[in-house]
């Protein structure tokens, strides 16, 4: 008798999750809802996932017959395993191209003192890091303060730049561009208030060839998982349900923020007369909108030629993928490299070798 409730009560549970599953599916497949919730349920989209994989599982012991339905949902989902993990080997070629991104949190600007050590180390790495491209989030540069002379070393390798900024101000950070070869053309836009957010285009003249580089960085969705961590840890637990309901209302501000700010940028890619390699900090996980927006018209460089899992936060809650590069159908990737041993921002620096077709 209680096997048999047992039972019923696990296919009950059953069959909502693999709805939602579904439901995960359609939004991230198709974009077919444009409102910031479909946005949450994207993000939840791997979660969906095990929950599939779990009741798969437990109906193999169970009544295996059962077990179909989570396997054929799960098999529907293949692809977007690819986007959570993947096994590549490296690849060479001699004219390949490197582009090299970095959110560098402002050099620590806004606390130079407490992190001196840490800051003058993310500088030296930055500049002597040798690659034809470097995209940079959050650049600062001071001309007049030798702490944030940052920009005028970068051109002794990359003499060509480009940036949203016409003067550096102290406590103001801004996307960046430097290429070893001559630029030829720019466009860039801040989003909102906040210095940091935007997009900076420029058409690269390399040999031969030309490219659009694209380097962008979205609205931080600004969480803090640490802070509801610690309250908990505390015993605060009121103080957490705040901290956990500014989470939410942060995120739905992000998603409908993300939804107007790809907008321009799917412009410059579909308007590009160039092959395209996009690049920068999402502030947003590989199920989330703009990731599946720019993913329908660019294949991704981690999911062609990446290694594990690629996290690149360095701060909680880590085990997610937010810095991104992507590049159009006519450009080959070799390589993609997260170097995670590279504690020195709050984000880890990334990679990408390409060769243009």
């Amino acid at each position: 008798m209680f096997k048999a409730i047992a039972t019923s009560l696990l296919w009950l549970t059953s069959l909502p999750v693999c709805i939602y599953t579904l439901i995960t599916y359609l939004f991230s497949y198709t974009l077919v809802l444009d409102h910031w919730s479909a946005g949450f349920v994207m993000m939840s989209l791997p979660f969906a996932m095990l929950g599939c994989f779990i009741i798969a599982f437990t109906w193999l012991f169970i009544r295996p017959v059962r077990a179909i339905l989570p396997i054929m949902i799960l098999a529907l989902g293949y692809p977007f395993i690819k986007r959570t993990i993947v096994f590549k080997d490296p690849q060479r070629a001699s004219n390949s191209l490197s582009v090299f991104s970095y959110n560098v949190f402002g050099f620590y600007g806004d606390d130079y003192e407490s992190n001196q050590e840490k800051a003058k180390k993310l500088m030296t790495y930055s500049i002597d890091y040798e690659a034809d491209i470097k995209c940079f989030q959050e650049f600062y540069n001071i001309d007049d303060d030798e702490r944030f002379q940052t920009l005028m070393p970068m051109l002794k390798e990359n003499p060509y730049f480009v940036s949203n900024k016409e003067k550096w101000n102290p406590g103001m950070v801004g996307l960046i561009i430097f290429s070893a070869y001559p630029i030829i053309n720019r466009d860039g836009k801040t989003f909102g208030r906040r210095n940091a957010n935007g997009y900076l285009m420029a058409d690269i003249a390399r040999k031969k060839d030309t490219i659009r580089v694209i380097n962008i960085q979205l609205q931080s969705m600004g969480i803090r998982v640490n802070k509801v961590v610690s309250k908990v840890e505390g015993e605060d637990y009121e103080q957490a349900k705040k901290e956990g309901k500014g989470i939410i209302s942060s995120l739905k501000t992000g998603f409908e923020q993300h939804s107007e700010e790809i907008e321009p940028i799917e412009r410059l890619i579909n308007d590009s007369p160039y092959p395209v390699i996009l690049c920068g900090d999402f502030n947003e996980t590989p199920y989330g909108n703009a990731y599946g927006s720019i993913r329908d018209r660019l294949k991704n460089a981690f999911e062609e030629a990446g290694n594990g899992f690629g996290f690149t936060l360095n701060r909680s809650p880590r085990i997610v993928r937010i810095d991104n590069q992507f590049c159009s159908e006519s450009i080959k990737v070799l390589d993609f490299k997260t170097f995670s041993d590279v504690k020195l921002s709050d984000h880890y620096p990334i990679l990408g070798r390409y060769v243009i077709r």
